[in-house]
């Protein structure tokens, strides 16, 4: 009796330290947040270290800065100025070239109705270089019609006070004239003199860049209408060409 008393007084203490030494789980180590990256554990934004959310950022919300231009980079090409007036005419009517001018106002083109000089034929002037004063004209003229040459005092431009002898359209007969008078004894001399004469043109400043479709109608409305273009500074009205 004594035995078996003290064979399980023994056992009761074996069972209590084999509890106390090997009886419990060992707790699991914890990782930081910051080393749990490759888990698929859920993370609170306040939680995570700056560093961690930089690298997690997806693309597409990362700012796309725009392209700029380097100060070297060529801007695009300005079209630069060449001088050129285009001539819409010419007209008969001044209301005519009044309709198409306020047709192209409308399409916000400068443009307007003016008298241009146009250069014709060119012509022969048969003439005497001008003299001192008027007196003096008339005394030379009255010399001449007394030869029976048919003559006239010229009463101003360039040749003011001179003596004329006649313009021609052909050269031959200039130079058979000036030879005749010159044999005379007269200093008859000739030049070459530009026939101008007047008409009616709308002219647009700088070069047009209207729709074909627009031209077309004008020239259905006006089918004697040319259309060119010429230097702006070529371009003379009557008062410019005055003498």
């Amino acid at each position: 009796m004594r035995w078996i008393v003290l064979f399980l007084f023994l056992a009761n203490l074996g069972l209590a330290a084999w509890f106390l030494t090997a009886g419990g789980e060992p707790e699991m180590p914890r990782k930081p947040v910051a080393e749990r990256g490759d888990e698929d554990t859920l993370v609170l934004v306040s939680e995570a270290p700056a560093s961690q959310l930089s690298e997690a950022s997806p693309p597409e919300q990362q700012k796309v800065q725009p392209a700029r231009r380097s100060a070297g980079a060529a801007a695009p090409e300005a079209v630069g100025a060449d001088g050129l007036c285009t001539l819409v005419g010419p007209f008969t009517e001044a209301y005519q070239g009044e309709d198409v001018a306020r047709r192209l106002q409308a399409l916000e083109v400068q443009a307007a109705l003016r008298e241009i000089e146009m250069q014709g034929q060119m012509r022969y002037w048969v003439y005497l270089a001008p003299l001192g004063s008027r007196r003096e004209a008339f005394r030379k003229l009255r010399e001449l019609q007394a030869a029976g040459i048919d003559s006239y005092v010229i009463p101003k431009g360039s040749l003011e006070n001179g003596i004329s002898f006649g313009i021609f359209s052909e050269l031959e007969r200039a130079r058979s004239l000036t030879g005749d008078l010159q044999a005379q004894g007269f200093a008859a001399e000739y030049r070459e003199e530009p026939q101008t004469y007047l008409e009616l043109w709308v002219v647009l400043e700088g070069e047009e860049r209207l729709a074909d479709a627009f031209w077309q109608q004008i020239q259905l409305d006006y089918p004697d209408l040319d259309r060119r273009q010429n230097l702006c500074s070529e371009i003379r009205s009557p008062e410019a060409g005055a003498d």
